[in-house]
């Protein structure tokens, strides 16, 4: 088809193909736009998964928008919503960590963001700090979006998965094992909330093998700094969502509800995330507007 738009100055890259600022021919209007050759296989099989996702999951406000798509001989191009405040791996990194009320926030925002796409059939696969946007610098907790959803699943087809597909530090185990659900998206978002309130990731090491041995050790510092100056409800929070056995692992409603959210807006004097929490406990008060 014709491109209606105006490619501009690259602004990310990626394993799978570039990022570029585009602008709409007839309303001028800004985006960024993901280009993806179609010569690699495995980038051009995840672009389509992306689209095929991201038009399930169409007008959530904590969800990147795919405006448009469109492909050349070359290249198949997706049109997103532009966010240049950067991530939130690069903003935690920027602050050390973050505080306890700030991490509520964000972590209600993410999780609101992960239960729609549970509900409308959509496993991401590959949550981590880089595929959360923050829209502008001084965008706020709430606005945050949910990005990259190459690596995701159509849990409408399937509920059982065995590929292992993700980043290594956010896996869990039984995606190690070969046999696992969506419940290990709750992992992965155990494992940004520890990485948020204390600045480094609870499972790590030398290379992936070293990584792998963490994870499937499960051994959870709770203990050392900053642990101590940290809440018991967090910490309680952190073990049910990094529970290795995923049919002992928090379920997302569950989390959402988790007393840690009530106690921090309790503690800074102000309603926090736990009124927006409670506004949407259910699936018919999702919020789905733009």
């Amino acid at each position: 088809m014709e491109n209606p738009y105006t490619f501009g100055r690259q602004i990310g890259e990626g394993v799978d193909g570039v990022v570029r600022l585009v602008f709409d021919q007839s309303s001028g209007q800004r985006f960024a736009c993901k280009s993806v050759k179609k010569s690699n296989p495995d980038a051009l099989r995840h672009v389509r998964v992306e689209i095929a996702m991201l038009e399930k999951l169409r007008g959530h406000p904590n969800i990147l928008f795919l405006h448009d798509h469109f492909e050349d001989e070359e290249y198949v191009h997706v049109v997103l919503d532009l966010c240049e405040g950067g991530d939130l791996c690069e903003f935690v990194r920027g602050k050390g960590c973050l505080s306890e009320i700030e991490s509520a926030q964000a972590m209600a925002t993410i999780l609101r963001a992960v239960l729609f796409c549970h509900e409308r059939g959509v496993f991401h696969r590959d949550l981590k700090p880089e595929n959360i946007l923050l829209p502008r610098r001084n965008s706020g907790y709430g606005e945050l979006k949910l990005a990259d959803f190459g690596a995701s699943a159509d849990l409408s087809k399937r509920r059982s998965f065995t590929e292992m597909e993700g980043t290594a530090w956010y896996l869990a185990p039984e995606v190690l094992a070969g046999s696992y659900d969506e419940k290990a998206d709750i992992w992965s978002l155990g494992v940004i909330l520890y990485a948020m309130l204390c600045g480094f990731l609870p499972f790590d090491g030398d290379g992936t093998v070293e990584i792998f041995q963490a994870i499937k050790r499960g051994k959870l510092d709770l203990k050392s700094e900053p642990w101590p100056s940290i809440s018991d409800e967090a910490k309680d929070l952190l073990k049910g969502m990094l529970q290795k056995n995923p049919y002992r692992r928090m379920r997302l409603r569950d989390v959402l509800l988790h007393p840690w959210f009530k106690h921090v807006s309790s503690a800074e004097g102000s309603e926090g995330p736990w009124g927006s929490l409670k506004k949407h406990g259910s699936s018919e008060s999702v919020s789905v507007g733009g």
